[in-house]
């Protein structure tokens, strides 16, 4: 399920985010750090969705009261010390982790969960914010503008018969490949070794040892390959991310 995909469209059919409201309109002004003054902001969500929620699987069969109480623990659960959102939201999320970036103003986004996400500062997670997809819980992200010039990972790829430079022996379909990526992302975020994963299952023929990329800035990479990275924590796996040369899963080193 993409979960902000089917936000944006829902958004957009009816007619984009709603007007403040007279209490936002009246309420007096404040002052306001770099941080509160950002036009465009990233944050990563958790989804708990419910019968009858935009684009809910077929096998969800919670009611919304039952995800509001399931969001409200998992909002508890990323506010504890030394809580990972990211591993939170592989246990818990009904969409796997999502990051987005979020435009202020934007009619893209809906009003409620701009107003949450702009009211947060970097590393503060929200309430439950319900939206028509379900619940998200949104954590804000260092903002781009700010965030690390540079990182390091490694990357383990899955490759399919329609990837741009799939070598020639590749048969999988897109789909296939993306199941086989998901389940190195599941024996890797269990623990597995890297490295034995990474020579069983990688496609990339002739890269460096273990799929390390070493350390590459913004602007060095594909866009959905850059977005992932860098908004990994430090030693942090992600799901699959798919990219024109097929399915990686990531891993941020530094």
């Amino acid at each position: 399920m993409r979960i902000w995909g089917a936000i944006i469209a829902f958004s957009l059919a009816c007619g984009g985010s709603p007007p403040p409201s007279e209490a936002e309109r009246s309420a007096p002004p404040i002052h306001r750090s770099e941080e509160d003054r950002a036009a465009v902001i990233e944050v990563r969500s958790i989804l708990v969705t419910f019968v009858g929620a935009e684009g809910a699987d077929e096998a969800v069969t919670r009611t919304q009261a039952q995800a509001q109480a399931r969001a409200e623990t998992i909002a508890s659960l990323v506010r504890q010390p030394d809580s990972n959102f990211g591993e939170v939201a592989r246990t818990y999320s009904d969409a796997g982790i999502a990051t987005q970036r979020i435009e202020r103003g934007t009619a893209d986004v809906p009003g409620a969960v701009q107003r949450e996400a702009f009211r947060l500062r970097v590393g503060e997670t929200s309430p439950p914010v319900l939206t028509p997809a379900g619940y998200l819980v949104l954590e804000r992200r260092p903002d781009p503008q700010v965030g690390p010039a540079e990182i390091g990972a490694r990357h383990i790829l899955i490759s399919h018969v329609d990837a741009q430079r799939a070598p020639d022996d590749i048969t999988r379909t897109r789909e296939e490949a993306r199941a086989r990526a998901a389940e190195v992302a599941e024996r890797v975020q269990g623990g597995e070794s890297w490295d034995a994963l990474h020579a069983e299952y990688s496609d990339e023929r002739g890269g460096p040892g273990g799929g390390d990329l070493g350390t590459f800035g913004r602007g060095r990479m594909v866009p959905a390959f850059e977005r992932a990275a860098f908004g990994l924590e430090v030693g942090e796996i992600s799901d699959p991310v798919e990219s024109p040369f097929g399915f990686h899963v990531i891993q941020r080193t530094e």
